[in-house]
């Protein structure tokens, strides 16, 4: 897999400030995409593929980051959580302390979207287009951005990765050749809690 290797890490408050690496050669995704023709795209989904598909075959024991850390569960938030040892404990810190003010029916019917029998494997944690870079020919040189990487459940990716489709108009199509639907239950399961924490005010859901 295409990465920039890193040199060196500048942490402030316990949390990354600065990461000096390698320069990677090639344009985001989601500006090259709108002058790529169709061979091309086909190309990059096919690449795509091949790497998320090889991310995968790493399996972990504990939902969290990289050496026991937090795991991550909003990109945009700062709510952490565990490292858990298993993948029950994760779904218990989701529908316990996000959403203890739910009301009771909401609880159980978003409880039965959240199964606990997912393997845990590597994953980069925001697969979007803007972290992908890929040079004229469609070949993908690099991805980016892997401060929200670790271990999570199978699914995570494919979660994280639906929420990134509308600045390319096609992209859903190649999408889902490189993230296969396999994890309709738990998309729409995470996406009903999301509605339900923008409702109440709080955004800290996948």
């Amino acid at each position: 897999m295409p990465v920039s290797k890193v040199h060196d890490v500048h942490w402030e408050d316990g949390k990354v400030a600065k990461i000096v690496m390698d320069f990677m050669p090639g344009k985001p995704l989601q500006e090259a995409w709108k002058g790529m023709d169709s061979t091309r795209k086909q190309r990059v989904a096919e690449e795509l593929h091949g790497h998320i598909s090889e991310l995968c075959k790493l399996k972990g024991s504990y939902i969290g980051a990289l050496g026991r850390g937090k795991a991550i569960i909003g990109k945009f938030s700062s709510l952490e959580g565990g490292p858990f040892d298993s993948e029950q404990e994760f779904n218990e810190f989701i529908l316990g302390d996000m959403v203890r003010m739910a009301p009771d029916l909401l609880r159980h019917s978003t409880k039965h979207a959240l199964s606990d029998d997912h393997e845990i494997v590597f994953t980069h944690g925001d697969f979007a287009p803007r972290n992908i870079l890929v040079d004229e020919e469609g070949h993908v040189t690099a991805i980016l951005d892997w401060e929200s990487a670790g271990w999570c459940p199978e699914y995570w990716e494919y979660i994280r990765a639906f929420r990134h489709l509308k600045p390319m108009p096609d992209w859903p199509i190649y999408l889902a050749q490189i993230l296969p639907p396999k994890y309709e239950k738990e998309y729409i399961g995470m996406t009903f809690l999301n509605l339900f924490l923008r409702t109440y005010g709080c955004h800290c859901a996948p």
